[in-house]
């Protein structure tokens, strides 16, 4: 990868608090996001799951979720886990779907690039079964 997740994360995480997409969850997405980078175990794990839950309520959140997905991947990386990286591909799914075409091609081709570690990390090396989200999809294909 071309690109820090850790600092990539601390960004988007940045971006959904000035952009106000959490609303009224935004201090409990602080707590939870300060007990996660802080904690190892359980008090991480739940940490994580408040995350994911708060993620779950704000669908529309796109810098949230992006944290969630480099979140997740550093996670995955710590503790490897087949829940985890299919929870990984199941964000940056939701991710693509959400933001291509109106997010930064940038962040776009990081999540891109991500989603197909989550795959090789679940045995995977092709997409059979799995949407397809890139630009030409959506754009009208080749």
């Amino acid at each position: 990868m071309n690109f820090d997740t850790a600092v990539a994360a601390q960004e988007a995480f940045r971006r959904a608090q000035s952009t106000g997409e959490l609303g009224e969850d935004l201090e409990s997405a602080i707590e939870a996001e300060e007990r996660f980078a802080s904690s190892t175990g359980q008090n991480s794990t739940d940490a994580y799951d408040t995350l994911l839950k708060i993620g779950d309520e704000h669908l529309k959140a796109t810098a949230f979720l992006e944290f969630l997905i480099y979140t997740t991947w550093n996670y995955v990386m710590e503790l490897p886990s087949p829940d985890r990286f299919k929870q990984g591909l199941e964000l940056c799914n939701r991710y693509l779907k959400e933001a291509v075409g109106k997010t930064d091609k940038t962040r776009i081709a990081q999540i891109q690039e991500l989603r197909h570690s989550f795959l090789n990390g679940l045995g995977r090396t092709d997409d059979e079964g799995v949407e397809e989200y890139d630009e030409d999809a959506f754009a009208g294909g080749d």
